[in-house]
């Protein structure tokens, strides 16, 4: 494992764990490919029904680390820049398209790519004492790792707007209130939350949680598109095992056991 990233396990619950307090937990290069080879190793872990992200030393991330920015080489080309917007990519898309679900603990601050990480997981705890931010515009740039997408399904167009544009800093008190974080709770208990929720999702049967994710994922914009992913899905989740264990279950008035198969 990487400095300033750390993977632990409670059962089937992942935690993953940016921590670098000394830096707020801003993440490097090295994290940030380190995160995708960890998220892509749980997508394929069977004993893993369901990963918390979170943050060391009472803050979530301050977001990318840019303070050697422009001092040790030349500016970057912009195909460079492009390709690294790619690779930045990949940390959003093992998430959003991840077979399992994905939750988010936040407490201190989510700014810049740290309030994109947490807006793209499934679900969102926040202290009410947290703080997110979006200073993009601030430095002449536009939000990114996806965060004008999953503000915008969060919070609606008109807010995520405002948050982004002016750089409107939101508390994580407020964020309960306007839908960005699903749930709040006093400061120092996100972890635990995140975890008690973790566990009731973890309970999913695993292919209906892949399927799910993986619909919302191809966009449902209308009900033609939730038609489309159910003639798709339903006919494969229909021969399962986990489908026939649960009828048996709820016949026998007994809790399925579900394998993912």
């Amino acid at each position: 494992m990487v400095e300033g990233l750390e993977l632990t396990r409670e059962g089937p619950v992942a935690i993953l764990t940016l921590s670098r307090p000394e830096r707020r937990n801003a993440f490097t290069r090295d994290m940030r490919m380190a995160m995708i080879a960890e998220i892509e190793a749980l997508n394929l872990d069977d004993s893993c029904r369901a990963v918390v992200l979170t943050g060391a030393g009472g803050h979530f991330s301050a977001g990318a680390d840019i303070s050697n920015v422009g001092k040790d080489e030349a500016p970057w080309s912009l195909i460079k820049t492009r390709q690294n917007m790619a690779e930045v990519h990949r940390v959003v898309r093992a998430i959003v398209t991840s077979p399992k679900i994905f939750i988010a603990a936040v407490e201190g601050l989510a700014f810049g790519g740290g309030f994109a990480l947490a807006a793209a997981c499934d679900q969102l705890v926040a202290a009410k004492t947290a703080r997110f931010g979006a200073a993009f515009c601030k430095l002449g740039l536009i939000g990114d790792m996806g965060l004008m997408w999953s503000l915008k399904e969060r919070v609606g167009l008109a807010r995520a707007k405002r948050v982004i544009l002016i750089g409107k800093e939101v508390s994580g008190a407020e964020a309960g209130e306007i839908g960005l974080a699903d749930e709040t709770v006093e400061t120092g208990e996100a972890l635990s939350a995140a975890l008690a929720l973790a566990r009731q999702f973890a309970e999913v049967a695993p292919l209906s949680m892949a399927y799910t994710k993986a619909s919302y994922a191809r966009g449902i914009d209308g009900i033609e598109d939730a038609f489309d992913c159910e003639l798709d899905y339903v006919p494969i989740l229909n021969r399962t095992e986990d489908f026939k264990a649960a009828v048996t279950a709820f016949q026998t008035k007994t809790k399925p056991v579900f394998t993912g198969r």
